[in-house]
């Protein structure tokens, strides 16, 4: 009898063991406490993959809220006994702190670790504004960022040229088919300035020597002077109205120098016209001197070029989107012209992509570009003494490109992962080049006193930005 109530005991205990065996670990357990041993990795940046170690945290992402350096970061993942997550961007002081609530949503645990995460400023893509439906649909909008403001298509972008310090952050974007918008980076706004009535196509625009005027170029598919090809607006009327300013072959782009000279592309032989003034604006440009055309480097018909000024006034890079160069004329300011142009990088009738030296470099659709002060270069180097390098989109190739003065080009943002998906686009923020992506990139600005490029995402339909925290 003995025997068998032995044997009883031992089944009944094994059962019990066997039972406590199979307690599903991930749950979280009211009964016993919630524990914090370690993290992992101790440093990195933004997007650095994140583990908290311990036990008891529960199977619900939902219920743990994480900050590190203040920056709130969402939970990943758990499974009871560790906690995934990613660092967020400006998490500086590193302090991380982990809270859990229970299954009512009261807090049940609070930890901060004595040991802080050491957080490496790092290189960033990331999303200014931007408004899609499901269907990957946009629309514009003025209004606030935070309030459904949109504006899908920004393909030429100028930072405010008068910006001071104390005053409001301004972005200037246009684009085919909706006018001039104002980005007010401030306080997160935009409006349009002026809507596409009065002239057909808007490809670029620039502001004058003294930042007061507002020139674009409008391609109204003419070659004669009976239509406006450039108009202007007025900062004193807040850019709100436009007028003509040169009546003109169709055209792209202009540059104004600063002894007040314009220059301006029209599509025929691709074409660069110097403006000949008579004395009043709107002015009739009829006897317009051509400074040079594409057609001198190779048989071309016709070019889409955008000009590009360099800050030094002593030349010119150029871009098309038909051919896969950058291209370089230089200023004479006694004859007040350009000379014939040069390829300084890749090759007119051979697109790619392809990081390299001047003809060896590949590029694909190149389209707008800005030229940015490098103070590593010091007193300046190559054989202008050079301070600037220049930055410029290919929308083709999904990417933004930096020219040295040396001609190298090497890619700075986009293209990420290609072996992931066997793509080179798409709409991912992080690290420029690990990360980052962009679908038809072509509108770039700078702000040298925030070190931001602003990038116009044409296919994700809305402004990226790119910076160092």
């Amino acid at each position: 009898m003995k025997k068998h109530l032995v044997t009883a005991l031992i089944c009944c205990l094994s059962f019990i063991g066997c039972k406590d065996d199979k307690v599903d670990s991930t749950q979280y357990d009211p009964s016993q406490p919630i524990v914090f041993t370690d993290f992992s990795p101790k440093e990195g940046g933004m997007r650095t993959r994140l583990y908290i170690e311990g036990s008891n945290f529960g199977s619900d992402p939902t219920k743990i809220h994480i900050t590190i350096g203040g920056e709130k970061t969402k939970t990943i993942g758990t499974d009871g006994k560790s906690i995934y997550c990613m660092v967020p961007s400006k998490a500086f002081d590193g302090t991380i702190n982990v809270r859990v609530d229970g299954p009512d949503g009261k807090t049940v645990a609070e930890h901060t670790f004595e040991q802080e995460f050491l957080y490496e400023p790092a290189t960033i893509v990331g999303t200014l504004l931007r408004k899609v439906d499901q269907d990957n649909n946009s629309a514009f909008q003025e209004g606030s960022f935070d309030e459904g403001a949109s504006i899908p298509s920004n393909d030429c972008m100028v930072f405010d040229p008068k910006y001071k310090e104390g005053d409001d952050r301004l972005l200037f974007s246009s684009n085919f088919y909706d006018g001039i918008h104002l980005v007010n980076l401030t306080q997160r706004t935009v409006k349009r300035l002026f809507p596409r009535t009065g002239y057909s196509t808007m490809y670029s625009f620039t502001f004058t020597a003294d930042g007061d005027t507002l020139l674009f170029t409008d391609d109204h598919g003419q070659d004669n002077t009976s239509r406006a090809n450039i108009y202007y607006s007025l900062r004193r009327e807040n850019f709100r109205r436009i007028r003509p300013y040169n009546y003109g072959r169709t055209s792209y782009s202009l540059i104004y120098m600063d002894d007040g000279t314009v220059f301006y592309t029209t599509w025929w032989e691709g074409k660069v016209y110097k403006m000949i003034r008579n004395g009043a604006i709107p002015n009739i440009d009829d006897n317009a001197e051509v400074a040079f055309s594409l057609s001198q480097i190779s048989s071309v018909g016709g070019s889409h070029t955008i000009l590009f000024r360099h800050p030094s006034n002593k030349f010119m890079y150029m871009l098309s989107d038909g051919f896969g160069a950058v291209f370089r004329a230089d200023y004479d300011p006694v004859r007040k012209t350009f000379g014939n142009p040069t390829i300084i990088a890749g090759n007119m009738n051979d697109k790619g992509f392809k990081e390299g030296t001047g003809g060896g470099a590949r590029f694909s659709k190149p389209q707008f570009g800005i030229f940015v002060k490098n103070e590593e270069y010091g007193e300046g180097v190559g054989p202008d003494q050079d301070q600037y390098d220049f930055y410029f989109c290919d929308r083709d190739n999904h990417c933004i490109w930096k020219l040295d003065p040396h001609g190298v080009a090497s890619l700075v943002a986009g293209r990420s992962n290609e072996n992931a998906d066997s793509k080179v686009y798409g709409y991912v923020d992080g690290n420029p080049l690990h990360e980052a992506r962009f679908n038809q990139p072509s509108g770039l600005a700078y702000d040298p006193d925030q070190d931001i490029f602003y990038i116009g995402d044409i296919d994700n339909k809305g402004i990226r930005y790119m910076t160092t925290e």
